[in-house]
């Protein structure tokens, strides 16, 4: 199963901290800034391992949120929502699948609905308008939008930014970001 995960929460702070690539108060400044913006960063070793980390997202995640979800083809977002799902009681792991083609899939629970959303054939905003997002917004609606960042709005619009990066066939590291950011 290799090395347990490796988790950074909010209380590990930068401030006060020069790293030694910083060359200027400005580019302190934006390295402490940047570092402040991340909640908690993981590295995963296998799919388990990822599950559970999302289970852990369930107290960031309270409603109404609006989450981005990053990362290449492969990078584990659907696995990460079999946790998220679990933890909120709204389906059992394997009943999570990726919405690639239905392009929406909806989970309910007791404390909130999950709207697990897949924007990666969504080319246009006139494709994305007739998915009508908008009416699925409510205080007990979770937004897991995968390839949101194709489209301005929802990076203006998210509350949380999950970015997950393939290390290797089975390592993941996996970030999450209070805000959204563009690039």
């Amino acid at each position: 199963m290799g090395q347990p995960p490796r988790l950074f929460g909010e209380g590990n702070s930068l401030v006060g901290l020069r790293p030694s690539s910083c060359r200027t108060y400005t580019a302190c400044v934006k390295e402490q800034a940047s570092a402040k913006q991340i909640l908690r960063e993981i590295t995963t070793h296998s799919a388990e391992e990822t599950i559970a980390f999302g289970r852990t997202l369930a107290e960031l995640l309270t409603p109404p949120k609006l989450v981005l979800l990053r990362g290449d083809l492969g990078a584990g977002k659907t696995t990460l929502v079999k946790g998220i799902a679990s933890a909120f009681e709204a389906a059992a792991e394997e009943e999570v699948t990726s919405p690639t083609f239905t392009l929406i899939h909806e989970y309910r629970g007791p404390q909130a609905s999950l709207y697990h959303i897949d924007l990666y054939r969504i080319d246009t905003q006139r494709e994305l308008d007739t998915l009508a997002l908008d009416d699925l917004r409510s205080s007990e609606s979770i937004l897991l939008i995968e390839w949101g960042e194709k489209f301005s709005r929802f990076v203006g619009e998210c509350d949380v930014e999950i970015v997950l990066k393939r290390m290797d066939e089975n390592e993941r590291r996996i970030s999450v970001h209070r805000d959204c950011y563009s690039g």
